[in-house]
């Protein structure tokens, strides 16, 4: 399993690998599991067993120490879980989990974001082109692959993400972090298809004074302009603006808030939009692909851009009965059991099995 990045791991992908390798070593048709992480991740909690790394600086030149030692290894299968590639010559199976560089390109975020991410586009081309099989992490993905990149729709599996059920809501204290009245919560990384703009708009047009939670950090040219957005809106003392919080602070926000905001222009398999509901939090989203795909019925949809819708939605939130808020938080985390970690494993052992098909 090599998990080949530029040297970092996002939270959602430790909490991937933290989850789904020490399954993988239980799974009984696994004989021997190795598992490659970047330097100085090695001691990442839940991957024990063989663990290696790569050189530092050496995935700028095609991992070449890597691909030798892990010929050497003679795997019987291959998988990046990155949309990257490199020629081990074992039958290989890559995940494409991130829609954010198949985005249209805009320099608006600065020349060298739009270089990563036209690099990164490149890569997972590259990956998904020379792979002997592709997992796609929604059906959202699948399409995009075979429509757009062209990938052949039977060298594609779907398997979506797990999400972990929710600790128990404690109602009787909230972190100081939190407005102590409802509030609004919206998170994950801070760039532009996040559209965090509907959001702010909307609270010009909410009937109650409601307060808008933020959390995650990204682009600081984004966060900049949504802040002075909020700022010439008049709502600036309205936004509240946590950066990146703890796994458990984020737990009691989605449990504690009014609503779940999410105002994604894109995503692949949105973990935010799992972990919402498997909270219980009534969710108001976008209607873009693949948000429907995973909320279903269990969220409030608006189109894009229309603040004015999602201030409609928000405020029928706010106002519903007592008795609707706790129905549609049951009904949120009933839909959540369906992503479970277990689903995960069977569907990437499947995918597995059929590589070596594939390539045979």
């Amino acid at each position: 399993m090599l998990n080949l990045t530029a040297g970092g791991l996002s939270g959602g992908y430790r909490k991937y690998l933290t989850r789904l390798i020490p399954m993988l070593r239980a799974e009984g048709t696994i004989t021997e599991l190795l598992s490659v992480v970047p330097p100085g991740h090695e001691q990442l909690p839940g991957i024990e067993g063989e663990v290696w790394s790569w050189r530092s600086g050496e995935h700028v030149r095609g991992y070449p120490e890597l691909r030798k030692r892990v010929r050497a290894w003679n795997a019987g299968v291959v998988f990046i879980p990155t949309a990257r590639y490199i020629n081990c010559q074992a039958p290989t199976l890559v995940m494409v989990q991130n829609m954010l560089p198949m985005l249209p390109p805009t320099v608006r975020d600065g020349l060298s974001a739009w270089a990563k991410l036209r690099i990164d586009a490149t890569l997972a081309r590259r990956a998904t082109a020379s792979a002997t099989r592709v997992i796609a992490v929604s059906n959202y993905v699948r399409d995009f692959l075979v429509e757009r990149w062209n990938v052949p729709a039977n060298k594609l599996g779907v398997v979506y993400h797990g999400v972990d059920k929710a600790s128990p809501r404690d109602h009787h204290s909230s972190p100081t972090a939190l407005p102590a009245d409802p509030f609004l919560f919206t998170a994950g990384s801070l760039f532009p298809y996040r559209g965090l703009e509907d959001a702010i708009e909307a609270l010009t047009r909410t009937t109650t004074p409601i307060k808008l939670v933020i959390a995650g950090e990204g682009s600081v040219g984004y966060h900049a302009r949504m802040v002075n957005l909020a700022r010439s809106l008049g709502v600036a003392d309205r936004v509240v603006w946590l950066g990146q919080i703890p796994p458990d602070l984020m737990t009691v926000a989605y449990q504690q808030c009014a609503a779940f905001l999410m105002t994604s222009r894109v995503e692949a398999c949105p973990n935010i939009a799992l972990e919402a509901m498997a909270s219980g939090a009534w969710c108001i989203s976008t209607s873009c692909e693949p948000m429907p795909e995973f909320f279903h019925k269990h969220a409030l949809y608006y189109t894009p851009n229309d603040s004015a819708a999602l201030a409609a939605q928000i405020n029928a939130v706010v106002g519903a009965p007592l008795a609707d808020l706790t129905r549609h938080r049951l009904d949120a985390q009933h839909r959540a059991e369906a992503f479970t970690w277990e689903n995960t494993l069977r569907g990437v052992v499947r995918e597995l099995k059929q590589t070596q098909e594939d390539r045979a």
